[in-house]
């Protein structure tokens, strides 16, 4: 066992008994010399300030504290801690560049200090973990931080908005109650009950054009509990959400498989194999758009059994695609 797993349970040993313990105890449960216990109380003492007293009339050693809530000093880690604390870090580095950036700033030069204390093989250091962000749109994540803090604190936000669509008339500044944060396909999103449209919608950061956050009483923020929530985005497939209006039967060819039989498309698919070894995945949506771009990137490999007006939109779309490349 490492030395800072070993005070990490010495401490937990001490704390959580409600009478002294011996030091003889302290060796089985902590597998090492009685020398070695005595210099792991001390650096409790000195190194970690934690009150260890001797109390001689029942020969064991007792934990002083003056609350139960007391934790372990958080530069005290296991082995796996440690390991969790380089993926955080990683993590945070790798989701977003300047993803909340002077938010971070102190968590991160906290998390250095834990790595510099406990890793001490310089490989460790390198970057080891890799996250491939495919798909991540360049545009700024400007207002993220201001988006989050809204979600967060329930604060109403007047947004002007870049929605891609080629009209010559400018889109109308939006009051917004923000609900909650989506992560999707490596990009974020804001859903959020939009008081111009007295309904849910769905708009993706990087196209926020301009934020404000609401300050006067004028306007009551609309607050959605995650069942109804949940209700309007989880139940179809993709991220806009809405009502279920069909289940697409997607088959897939015995080689791709072996693969798709595994994969999580939506919380609500359902799927079964096929005597010649092809996989037929159901999948409940709403909107048709996305679901057609996931189906075209298999090629060959899948084909859409139902419904007729899915098969023919894709069928549209191939052969626009073999025009194009004629």
């Amino acid at each position: 066992m490492a030395k800072f797993e070993s005070i990490n349970l010495l401490f937990k040993i001490l704390k959580e008994s409600h009478h002294p313990v011996s030091k003889l105890l302290l060796q089985e449960k902590l597998e090492c010399s009685t020398a070695t216990v005595e210099r792991y109380l001390t650096e409790l003492r000195d190194t970690y300030g934690q009150k260890v007293e001797y109390i001689r009339e029942y020969k064991g050693y007792q934990l002083q504290i003056e609350s139960n809530d007391i934790e372990l000093p958080s530069h005290l880690f296991s082995s796996q801690e440690i390991n969790a604390i380089l993926l955080v870090d990683q993590l945070i580095d790798d989701l977003e560049p300047g993803f909340l950036k002077q938010d971070l700033q102190s968590v991160k030069q906290h998390l250095s200090q834990i790595k510099d204390k406990f890793t001490q093989d310089s490989t460790i250091q390198e970057k080891r973990i890799r996250m491939l962000n495919i798909g991540k749109r360049i545009n700024s994540n400007d207002h993220l931080s201001d988006v989050t803090q809204a979600v967060l604190c329930r604060k109403l936000i007047t947004i002007e908005y870049d929605s891609r669509t080629l009209s010559e008339n400018p889109a109308p500044t939006r009051l917004l109650s923000p609900q909650r944060l989506t992560h999707y396909r490596d990009n974020w999103y804001l859903d959020a009950w939009c008081h111009l449209r007295e309904a849910l919608r769905t708009f993706a950061i990087e196209r926020i054009v301009n934020l404000q956050q609401m300050n006067d009483l004028e306007h009551q923020i609309v607050n959605l509990t995650q069942e109804q929530l949940d209700k309007h985005y989880t139940k179809t497939f993709g991220i806009f959400g809405g009502k279920v209006k069909n289940t697409a039967i997607l088959k897939f060819s015995p080689h791709r498989s072996q693969w798709v039989s595994e994969e999580v498309w939506h919380q609500d698919q359902s799927g079964f194999w096929l005597d010649d070894g092809s996989y037929q995945l159901l999948i409940p949506y709403g909107s048709d758009l996305e679901l057609i771009g996931d189906i075209l990137k298999y090629g060959d490999q899948v084909e859409v059994i139902e419904p007729p007006e899915l098969r023919k939109r894709l069928k549209q779309q191939v052969e626009s695609l073999i025009d194009l490349y004629n």
